[in-house]
This record gives C-alpha cells, structure tokens and sequence, in this order.
C-alpha cells in the first residue's frame, strides 16, 4: 500500500472534483434538456480535460481512467436508468485518451 501512496495523492483533487460533477448530475430532472446537454456535453469535456491535465503533470497511470467510470456508477443508480451504464464506460474511455494525450505531451516536452 505505502508504494501505491504515492500514485494515489495526485489523483485525490480530480476525483474529488469529479465526484462533484457526478453528482449534481440527479438532481436534474432526467427529462429535462439541460441533463442531456450535462451527460452529452459538459460530464465528457470535463472527463477529458481533467484526464489530460492528469496525464500532463503524472503520465500515464492505468486506474484513472477506471476510477472516472467507477464513479459514475453511483449517480447512475440514483438516475435509475440502466441506460446510463454506458456512460461511465464512455467517460472512462475519454478519460483514457485525455491522460494518454497528456502523457505524449509530457514525454514531447521532456525530450
């Protein structure tokens, strides 16, 4: 555990924020338009964004992106739409692609 400590510090501030996000998610109405554009838009920005300033200042570090879909599933069943599972393994995959983007920037400027 000591040796995964320091893997897990800078990940805290993003999940916390992330954890944010997720959940003001129900208390919007499930019907209304600003949930779709919330899901569609501003949760997938967001996932990307914080995953590629992520991997931008700690590289590439494999749970991140598993934790940002992990935490979505709570929201989800508060939602309780088993439609919405998907969208944690979407924001998941975006997060991924934002912290390997940011991790390529790290190494490009490292060079």
């Amino acid at each position: 555990m000591k040796k995964n400590l320091p893997l897990l510090l800078p990940v805290l501030p993003y999940l916390i924020m992330t954890s944010f996000i997720f959940f003001i998610l129900p208390t919007l109405e499930p019907n209304s338009r600003y949930f779709s554009f919330f899901m569609l838009l501003i949760i997938p920005a967001y996932c990307f964004v914080s995953a590629f300033i992520y991997g931008l200042k700690n590289g590439n570090v494999w749970f991140y992106p598993i934790f940002m879909g992990i935490i979505f599933l709570p929201p989800m069943f508060l939602i309780i739409e088993m439609n919405s599972l998907i969208y944690g393994c979407i924001y998941g995959a975006i997060a991924l692609l934002g912290m390997y983007l940011g991790s390529l920037l790290k190494k490009k400027k490292g060079r």
